[in-house]
């Protein structure tokens, strides 16, 4: 079991994208608004909607006035959800300066491939390719062969980044037809954090919370909405590490990391919250942790 603490990316880090920010005008103070205006401001990188009739009123400050819809699309991949994604088509480049970071991790994304390159003082140091395409099901026949959909994941690790303090991380997410919209969820940059390996048995499922409903003739309305992954697993580690683990843990209360209970699977990493954990001091050598995960939407 591995952890990415992710690191804030700041106006100073991104140093360049090619996702525009145009989604609506900027907000001018001068300018008089009425009921349903869009704008974006360029101070929170968010996008809001006018409430009432408004001139010189900053849509962050007054909630009675502006309806904030969210960040705006440069910035969605950043905001720590999984629910709102950037996007443009063809390819999506992003150029960050995060700082000593060992870990880069792509969510919820829709694309084909993804390269990640570190330079420090104008020297390549690392670059890598991965495919978010695995084949789909298992082709046992000429049916599947022509007609099964390409399987493709939607997370993909970067775990090997060297360590620079100056480093400039570069990840360039590309769709293979160029007519095609590349979509990143979540484009998260951080340290990682070893807690021990997971024990087979690991439950995982998600939590649905669209909304069914039956009136009084049984007809069931069904409202699709988010939902949010899930696991529970027990993992082994030293016991002369549990205090240090401890101590990581319970900084960790109410923040958002990633969590990967094994690299082989996919469904077994999660961008969430730990619900609870306890540590299990079993043996002099060998303890226990129980973590119970719950991830964004």
């Amino acid at each position: 079991m591995k952890l990415i603490r992710p690191t804030t990316i700041t106006d100073a880090m991104l140093t360049s994208s090619t996702a525009p920010e145009n989604d609506y005008a900027a907000w001018a103070a001068g300018t008089a608004y009425v009921t349903g205006n869009r704008v974006i401001l360029a101070s929170t990188h968010r996008r809001y909607e006018a409430l009432a009739a408004s001139t010189g009123v900053n849509p962050s400050t007054d909630p009675t006035k502006w309806l904030d819809l969210g960040p705006t699309n440069r910035w969605a991949m950043f905001d720590a959800r999984v629910g709102t994604a950037t996007t443009r088509t063809a390819s999506l480049q992003a150029v960050l300066a995060p700082g000593a970071i060992d870990a880069v991790a792509l969510i919820d994304t829709d694309a084909e491939s993804a390269t990640v390159t570190l330079t420090a003082d104008g020297v390549t140091n690392y670059t890598q390719t991965q495919t978010f395409n695995i084949g789909g099901v298992a082709i046992d026949n000429w049916f599947s062969w022509f007609f099964e959909p390409i399987g493709r994941r939607t997370t993909l690790l970067f775990l090997d980044v060297p360590v620079y303090a100056n480093g400039i991380v570069t990840v360039t997410i590309a769709r293979d037809n160029p007519a095609d919209t590349v979509s990143c969820g979540t484009l998260l940059v951080g340290r990682q954090l070893s807690l021990g390996d997971t024990e087979h048995g690991a439950d995982i499922g998600i939590i649905d919370y669209s909304r069914k409903e039956t009136d009084q003739f049984g007809v069931i309305s069904v409202v699709e909405r988010a939902f949010a992954k899930r696991m529970t697993a027990r993992v082994v580690m030293a016991t002369d590490s549990v205090d240090v683990i401890h101590r990581a843990l319970a900084s960790l209360r109410a923040t958002p990391v990633l969590w990967i209970g094994s690299e082989s699977f996919e469904s077994l990493t999660v961008y969430g919250f730990y619900k609870e954990f306890s540590i299990d001091l079993a043996y002099p050598t060998v303890s226990y942790c129980s973590l119970t995960i719950e991830g964004l939407t």
